[in-house]
């Protein structure tokens, strides 16, 4: 799965400036913003980062062709796509819903999962063959699809997760990507309100596209792990005082690395709960206990005349 996360970030020097869309503020605002790439297990949901790259400020030309955040975000899944023989699916978020992105994955025997507009303009497939005494070419489409009358949709039945989440699903093709997909429709009982996805693999099950597309939410998890509840916990992703491209990129890399760590390390400990915030504190508190104990005597006795004794007097000091 693919997805970007907006950094706030102050100063005037430091590489890749410019203003990003951040989706807590609901709008545009002036920091950073680091595209990343992870893989997610789908029995377990354990989402793991691959490799995060920062988004370059005032992308506009290239070589006199046009080149936007688009392309860059298409040049950095063309990286890594070799080195993941067996990735077949990826998943992103409706903004990586364009014909650039289907046409990338297809090229690499890849598939994509994502969510389509909801007033996406798509079409039946004609199905009859020609018709006695019919003229011309045959037809391609019988009507464009409706996302009101869902008689012509296969009734899939419930969501694997919500079970107030009805499915429905049919084979459909968009003039404007100039592709076949399988559309998912998730209608919402209690609102009545629906949501789209595609997959342009056309053997998927509706089932599997949902599950898929739910999972995709793992990867905001990797994000807030590294950041931690205030931007300053964790592993600091946020924190960094570097200014200069490489630096920058290998924080980037190092903090989410960090994340993947630490849920190994919480994998491989069944007494922790399932969080960074856990695995945290019993870290901190081993440190604590380790200095504490590394101040006894044999006897245990303390002696607060020593001067690394008195020095625990400034643990968690704060400046003013």
């Amino acid at each position: 799965m693919v997805d970007c996360s907006f950094l706030p970030k102050s100063g005037r020097e430091t590489f890749g400036l410019d203003k990003f869309w951040s989706s807590c503020a609901g709008k545009a605002q002036r920091g950073l913003e680091v595209s990343l790439l992870a893989c997610v297990n789908t029995i377990n949901k354990q989402c793991f980062a691959l490799e995060a790259s920062q988004t370059p400020p005032n992308i506009t030309q290239k070589k006199g062709k046009p080149y936007s955040r688009l392309s860059w975000y298409l040049e950095q899944i063309a990286d890594c796509l070799p080195h993941l023989p067996t990735l077949l699916y990826c998943v992103a978020d409706g903004y990586y819903a364009k014909k650039e992105v289907f046409t990338l994955f297809i090229d690499h025997n890849r598939h994509l999962i994502t969510r389509l507009r909801h007033d996406a303009a798509l079409y039946y497939l004609w199905t009859k063959g020609r018709q006695p005494g019919q003229r011309g070419p045959t037809r391609r489409y019988d009507g464009k699809a409706v996302f009101t009358d869902l008689s012509r949709w296969q009734d899939q039945g419930v969501h694997p997760i919500h079970a107030h989440i009805q499915l429905y699903s049919a084979l459909l093709y968009s003039k404007h990507f100039e592709r076949k997909f399988v559309v998912v429709l998730l209608l919402d009982n209690r609102s009545q309100k629906y949501v789209l996805l595609a997959s342009t693999d056309e053997q998927q099950s509706a089932s599997q596209i949902a599950h898929y597309y739910h999972l995709r939410f793992q990867i905001e998890l990797l994000f807030r792990d590294a950041n931690g509840p205030t931007y300053r916990q964790f592993t600091g992703l946020s924190q960094c005082q570097a200014r200069s491209d490489a630096k920058l990129d290998y924080h980037l890399n190092a903090t989410l690395s960090g994340v993947n760590i630490g849920r190994l390390l919480l994998k491989a400990d069944a007494s922790l709960v399932n969080s960074m915030n856990a695995l945290v504190r019993r870290e901190t508190n081993r440190r604590i206990w380790k200095t504490i104990y590394s101040q006894l005597s044999i006897d245990g006795s303390v002696d607060v005349n020593r001067l690394d004794s008195l020095n625990c007097q400034f643990w968690q000091r704060r400046a003013a």
